[in-house]
C-alpha cells in the first residue's frame, strides 16, 4: 500500500479531537456545579469533546442573564472543559436570534430597539421619512421585533419576550458586545484561544420575531444613506407595492451592506481580536456574501426544511450545505459548520427523529463539504415543559446515547476528511447574496458532478488565466449561471450535459448517489453517499491510475476494492444500502486487483417474541439456527427503531435503520447457535403521548 494512503487511513481510523461534534447544549433549568461536571464528563467519554454553551428557556427567572451567579455556572463549565481537553463555544444570546443580549441593549436606550419603514394614511405613526405621490407616509417606526428569552414566559407572543436591537445602528451593537462579549471576557479570558475556541451568533434579525406587519428594515438616519446612493425616499413605496425600482434595488444592497459592515464586521474584528472564531450563521440558508466575516462560515438545517422524504436538492434551503462550504473555500477558512438535526421531526411528531435520520442528514451535509457538526440539540434537562422546546434531545436523552461514541467517530471521520481537502470540482456557479441557483443543480447532483457556488462579488479576489477562474487554489474551467455576463476565459456552459467528464462513471442511472471528489493529504478520494431509499447497484469508473482502498466510515475498516482498467479508468462494482455511505481511496501503487470477496451469506431464522416491556419499549426477541461454523455470515432483519444483536450471549453489534444487518461469524459456532434481538422503541413513546409501533416488521 502506497505511503500516503497507508497514513491518511491511520489518520481517520482515529481522528483528532478537534473535529468532535460540538452541540448545542441547552442550558434550560437549575444548575449545580456537580451536574454541569457530571454531564460534561458524560459527553467526553462519548467521544463529545465540545458543547456549545446554549442559554435556553427554563432558566429560572432567579438567575439573570450575565449575573454574577449565571456567570459563575458559565465559569464551572468551561474550568471542568479546560480539565477534560474539551472544547467550548460561548452562545452570544439568551436565546435568539442575537444581537439583543436578552432585550438588556434596548433596555439601556430606547433608541436601540429595533426600527423600521411602513406605509401609513397617518402621519403621526411614526417619524415621516417621505410623503409619496399617491399621499400616503413612508414612516419610521419600532418594529416592536421580539426575541425567544430564557425565562418561561418570553417565547414567541408571550407578554415578556425581550426587545430586538437595532442591528443596523453601529451604537446598539457596540451595546451589544459591550454587554455580552465583554462580560464573558472578563469571566473566560484565561480560556480564550484554548478551551474557549468561538462566540456563535445565531440567525441575527434585522426586525426580529413576531415584528409588525408590512415592515421593511431601517435604522435612526438611514434617509441619508439612501439620498447620498442617490435614492428618492418617496419611491421606497415600491417596496410596500412589490413594484421594484432604482430605489428599492438601492435600499436593498445598502441595507445588506449595512448589516454586514456594522453587526458581522463588528463582531468578526471582536472575536478575531479575542483570539477566537466568529462561528454561528446568518438568517437565511442562502445568505453566501455575508459569510465572509465569519472564521467559520455556518448554517443550520432545522426544522425538517430538507428531508429524505423531500426532494433535497430544490427550493433556496438546499443550497445551505454547500452555501457554508464554498464560502470556506473561497475566503480560505478550514472549517464551516452546520448547527443539525434542530426539530427535524417527522410527520410533525415532536420527538419523532429516528437514527436513520441522523445518519441521513449527517451524509447530506458531509457529501457538500461541512466538516463541522453542531447537533441540535443536548438538553441538560427534559423535565415539565422543557422536553418539549425544540425537540428532539438527539444525545444523552434519547434512545442511542450509550452507543453515541459510534456516532461521534463517524462525525469525526467525515469531518476530518473533509477538512484541509480542497475538493476537485470544475464548474464555478456563479451567484449573488440570496440568489443562488438551486432547482437547477438537481442534473449536477444526479450526474454525479461536483461545482461550487462563486458569488460574483469574490471575483475580485480571483485571477482570470489560462482558460480558468483561479481562486483559493481552486481553478474553474467551466462557469454556470452567469447572470451578469462575467467576462472570463472559462467556458460557459448552459446544463451539466455539455460537460465532456464526471466525477464518477456509472453504467446505470444513479439519482440518488452523491459523491465529492477531494485530495486530501496528496491523496484522490471519493465520499459516496446514498440520498436515496433504496440500494444503489451498478458498476462505476474514475479517472485516475493503480487501486482502490474503500473504508467504512461507520465502523472505521478499510479493504481493498476489485478493480480493472477499462478505456483508461479504474473500473470498480458499486454497491451502497440504504443510509451507507463509503469513502474509496486511490492507491497509485497498486495494480489491478482482481481478487474476489467472500460473498455475503445469511441467515433467517424464525424469531419469537418473547419479552415486551412496556414501560420501557423495548421488545426482545429470540431464535435458534444451525451452521457449521465457517460461513460467512449475516443476519438481515427490519425493524423500528434501534437493534442490538446477541449471538450466544455475546454482543454482536447494534443498528439504528433499516436494513438491521449484523455480521455473526465471528459469535457462531458448529452447530445449534442461539441469537437474541433486542429492538427499542423511538423515544416519542417516553416523551409524549403519541406511541410510535415498535419490534421486528
Amino acid at each position: 500500500m502506497n505511503k500516503k494512503v497507508a497514513s491518511l487511513i491511520k489518520k481517520l481510523e482515529n481522528p483528532e479531537r478537534e473535529f468532535s461534534p460540538v452541540p448545542f447544549w441547552f442550558l434550560n433549568d437549575e444548575f449545580s456545579d456537580e451536574e454541569i461536571k457530571r454531564q460534561l464528563k458524560s459527553f467526553n467519554e462519548k467521544g463529545v469533546n465540545g458543547v456549545v454553551l446554549h442559554p435556553r428557556i427554563g432558566v429560572p427567572e432567579t438567575i439573570q442573564y450575565l449575573s454574577d451567579e449565571f456567570m459563575h455556572y458559565i465559569k464551572v463549565a468551561a474550568r471542568t472543559a479546560h480539565e477534560l481537553d474539551m472544547r467550548i463555544v460561548l452562545y452570544d444570546e439568551a436565546m435568539y436570534p442575537s444581537g439583543s443580549a436578552h432585550g438588556l441593549v434596548a433596555a439601556s436606550n430606547p433608541d436601540f430597539a429595533s426600527q423600521c419603514i411602513i406605509l401609513s394614511d397617518n402621519c403621526d405613526e411614526g417619524k415621516v421619512i417621505a410623503k409619496t405621490k399617491s399621499g400616503k407616509y413612508i414612516l419610521q417606526a419600532p418594529s416592536n421585533g421580539r426575541i425567544r428569552g430564557i425565562h418561561f414566559g418570553e417565547d414567541d407572543g408571550q407578554p415578556n419576550a425581550p426587545l430586538a436591537s437595532d442591528l443596523l445602528n453601529p451604537s446598539s451593537v457596540d451595546k451589544f458586545i459591550e454587554l455580552t462579549h465583554e462580560r464573558y471576557y472578563s469571566v473566560l479570558k484565561e480560556y480564550f484561544g484554548n478551551t474557549v475556541i468561538g462566540f456563535f451568533t445565531d440567525e441575527p434579525s434585522v426586525l426580529g420575531r413576531n415584528q409588525r406587519r408590512d415592515c421593511f428594515g431601517w435604522t435612526w438616519g438611514f434617509e441619508d444613506v439612501i439620498t447620498e446612493l442617490k435614492g428618492t425616499l418617496e419611491d421606497l413605496e415600491g417596496l410596500f407595492t412589490g413594484e421594484d425600482n432604482e430605489t428599492t434595488e438601492i435600499y436593498k444592497k445598502a441595507i445588506f451592506d449595512r448589516e454586514c459592515n456594522v453587526y458581522y464586521k463588528k463582531l468578526s474584528d471582536w472575536c478575531g481580536g479575542h483570539g477566537i472564531a466568529l462561528m454561528g450563521h446568518p438568517h437565511r440558508g442562502d445568505d453566501i456574501e455575508c459569510e465572509r466575516f465569519f472564521q467559520i462560515p455556518g448554517q443550520d438545517i432545522v426544522l425538517r426544511w430538507i428531508a429524505p422524504e423531500k426532494n433535497a436538492m430544490t427550493s433556496y434551503e438546499s443550497v445551505q450545505a454547500k452555501c457554508s462550504s464554498d464560502a470556506a473555500r473561497h475566503t480560505g477558512k478550514r472549517r464551516n459548520l452546520n448547527e443539525c438535526y434542530g426539530a427535524c421531526c417527522k410527520d410533525g411528531i415532536p420527538w419523532y427523529f429516528t437514527g436513520g435520520d441522523m445518519k441521513w442528514y449527517t451524509d447530506w451535509l458531509a457529501v457538500r463539504g461541512v466538516n463541522f457538526f453542531i447537533p441540535h440539540a443536548f438538553y441538560y434537562s427534559v423535565t415539565g415543559r422543557r422536553k418539549d422546546e425544540r425537540p428532539p434531545d438527539v444525545g444523552p436523552n434519547n434512545i442511542w446515547w450509550k452507543y453515541f461514541d459510534t456516532i461521534s467517530a463517524y462525525i469525526k471521520r467525515v469531518s476530518c476528511l473533509m477538512t484541509d481537502a480542497p475538493n476537485k470540482a470544475r464548474v464555478a456557479v456563479l451567484c449573488a447574496n440570496r440568489d443562488m441557483p438551486s432547482d437547477e443543480m438537481a442534473d449536477f447532483y444526479q450526474n454525479q458532478v461536483e461545482f461550487n457556488y462563486l458569488p460574483y462579488s469574490f471575483l475580485e479576489n480571483a485571477v482570470d488565466e489560462d482558460g480558468c477562474i483561479k481562486i483559493q487554489g481552486y481553478k474553474y474551467e467551466y462557469v454556470y449561471g452567469d447572470k451578469r455576463n462575467t467576462k472570463t476565459s472559462a467556458k460557459h456552459i448552459n446544463s451539466v450535459f455539455d460537460l465532456p467528464y464526471r466525477d464518477l462513471y456509472t453504467q446505470n442511472s444513479t439519482p440518488d448517489l452523491r459523491v465529492s471528489h477531494v485530495v486530501k493529504d496528496d491523496v484522490e478520494v471519493f465520499f459516496l453517499t446514498n440520498e436515496g431509499e433504496g440500494t444503489i447497484s451498478t458498476k462505476a469508473m474514475v479517472e485516475g491510475k493503480g487501486g482502490l482502498i474503500t473504508m467504512d466510515f461507520w465502523t472505521g475498516l478499510s479493504k481493498v476494492i476489485p478493480s480493472r482498467y477499462e478505456n483508461g479508468k479504474i473500473a470498480f462494482d458499486l454497491n451502497l444500502a440504504r443510509r451507507q455511505s463509503i469513502c474509496i481511496m486511490i492507491d497509485p501503487d497498486a495494480k489491478d486487483c482482481l481478487d474476489v470477496w467472500s460473498q455475503k451469506e445469511y441467515v433467517n431464522p424464525e424469531f419469537e417474541l418473547i419479552e415486551d416491556d412496556k414501560s420501557s419499549f423495548i421488545k426482545k426477541y429470540q431464535a435458534k439456527f444451525c451452521c457449521q461454523g465457517t460461513e460467512n455470515l449475516y443476519i438481515n432483519v427490519k425493524a423500528e427503531e434501534m437493534v442490538e444483536c446477541y449471538i450466544n450471549g455475546s454482543f454482536a453489534g447494534f443498528s439504528l435503520w433499516n436494513d438491521h444487518e449484523f455480521f455473526i461469524k465471528p459469535y457462531i459456532k458448529k452447530g445449534e447457535n442461539q441469537v437474541e434481538l433486542s429492538v427499542t422503541g423511538s423515544a416519542v413513546n417516553r416523551f409524549t403521548d403519541q406511541k410510535i409501533e415498535y419490534g421486528l416488521l
